[in-house]
């Protein structure tokens, strides 16, 4: 069997959809040593980084991988990934199965057949994060593509569920595949300056409304003053969009001089940060799948988190569970696992077995069945 896969936010991005990408091509080409392979490639900027990225990918089966390259913006691509053209086709050599890893990757025009993953359905729940309008034009691209897709994969059951009810596909189309736990770089000497171990909370995502943020700033706000002043608010994460509004809520709270927005950082200190927060916390408002809870439990960090769409299934019995949208719950729950070391340690204990249950390896194994699957009922 021939598998096209479009590798572009591998060599593109580092998290997110950039790392899942990632995981998924290198542990098939891991476990696979029957199918050939054509990974994909576009990007307008060509760099070393990418490159040797490429070229690591080619050796691992250098008689099975094939490497394709199409010099284009991402802007430009989102346009003609929606042609309904079949150009795509001979430029992969005519592959089996298409794998699209995000819905932006499903090409419209392209006869083989697709499998598609769905990382969240946000736009549908929430389009107001977005804005409606960016909302509108994305929930509308993820339905055309749905359509077109062969098959679904979801990382999760509450994911699929969504996809059901919002992409109006029947359950027969979804596969349920949860991702792997990704092993960070081996964690640095040192935390960040002012920061001492087992002293401070800590999140972990991108900065936007779904992750509520201003729920956790304003629960961090109730916490007794002494407790805020023992354990400062570790903030890590890119900035994504409409985040005005948190900017503003931070401005206006007496705690801020407790709370350190730390941006995106590399693997190593992010590890450290893990191994030596006090508890983890993470009220979303809803995750098609959340990884860093998982990369927390991992750690044997104590973890609050909420108790709807996926992370209950990723967390199980191994998290304090919330409801989101009730800052005085968040706050409670932090300070009473603040006060129980026996609970943060029973905590720890069973988040590492529960995320010794999620393995790229296993999830690259059941992806390639659903390939295989596909193919035998063509």
């Amino acid at each position: 069997m021939k598998i096209a896969i479009d590798a572009s936010r591998a060599a593109n991005e580092k998290a997110g959809i950039g790392r899942y990408t990632k995981e998924i091509i290198e542990n098939l080409l891991k476990i696979d040593k029957v199918n050939q392979y054509i990974l994909f490639f576009s990007y307008f900027r060509r760099d070393k980084e990418k490159e040797r990225y490429i070229e690591s990918l080619k050796a691992c089966r250098p008689a099975r991988v094939k490497v394709k390259f199409l010099k284009i913006p991402g802007s430009l691509k989102e346009e003609t990934w929606q042609w309904k053209i079949n150009w795509l086709e001979k430029f992969l050599d005519e592959p089996d199965v298409f794998f699209a890893p995000s819905f932006f990757e499903v090409n419209f025009g392209l006869k083989t057949p697709q499998v598609m993953t769905i990382h969240d359905l946000t736009t549908f729940m929430y389009p107001e994060h977005r804005g409606r309008e960016v909302s509108s034009r994305l929930s509308k691209r993820v339905k055309e593509a749905a359509q077109i897709a062969t098959k679904i994969i979801t990382l999760s059951r509450s994911a699929a569920t969504d996809a059901e009810k919002f992409l109006q596909v029947p359950s027969s189309k979804i596969e349920v595949i949860y991702p792997g736990l990704s092993v960070l770089a081996r964690a640095s000497n040192n935390l960040p300056e002012g920061l001492k171990s087992k002293s401070y909370l800590l999140y972990v995502g991108t900065i936007e409304p779904r992750k509520n943020l201003i729920g956790l700033l304003r629960s961090y706000e109730m916490l007794p003053e002494r407790l805020q002043k023992k354990y400062p608010l570790v903030i890590v994460g890119a900035k994504g969009w409409n985040t005005g509004k948190i900017w503003r809520v931070l401005k206006s709270l007496k705690s801020k001089e407790n709370i350190k927005f730390m941006g995106y950082l590399p693997d190593s200190i992010l590890a450290k940060l893990y191994k030596e927060a006090a508890i983890f916390a993470y009220p979303s408002l809803y995750e098609g799948f959340g990884l860093p809870p998982l990369e927390a439990l991992s750690f044997g960090l104590p973890v609050v988190t909420s108790n709807c769409s996926s992370l209950p299934e990723v967390t199980g019995e191994a998290a304090v569970q919330i409801d989101p949208t009730d800052n005085k719950s968040i706050a409670r729950a932090i300070q009473r696992l603040l006060g129980d070391s026996s609970a943060r340690i029973d905590l720890g204990k069973k988040g590492k077995k529960q995320a010794r249950k999620f393995s790229w390896e296993k999830a690259a194994k059941e992806t390639l069945k659903v390939f295989e699957e596909m193919q035998q009922g063509l």
